[in-house]
């Protein structure tokens, strides 16, 4: 949603853009149409816009899942780690105390 307000500028400088250009042509003006291409080509230009923030804002939001996740693993990872140390603790002493009996 970043980008939604640049995507209806676009939108709305694409539609006086043509308007401006039809009524260049009707009114044989050809300083109203050109200013009416270049109105339109801006308007794209904000759509797209809006566009690569939207882009950049799902990149971000996947990015920072991504962390979260490998941050989960590895926790997760590490408290089973931790839990086989205190195993291989417990066996251990274990083994000492029944070889020294």
């Amino acid at each position: 949603m970043t980008g939604i307000i640049d995507k209806v500028k676009g939108a709305v400088n694409e539609t006086v853009g043509k308007a401006k250009q039809a009524i260049g042509d009707a009114a044989d003006s050809p300083k109203l149409e050109g200013e009416g291409v270049l109105q339109e080509m801006k308007g794209k230009g904000q759509g797209m816009l809006g566009d690569v923030k939207d882009a950049a804002a799902d990149a971000a939001n996947a990015a920072g899942d991504a962390l979260e996740t490998a941050k989960d693993t590895a926790k997760d990872m590490a408290d089973r780690a931790a839990d086989s140390a205190k195993r291989a603790t417990h066996d251990a002493r274990e083994a000492i105390h029944r070889a020294t009996r």
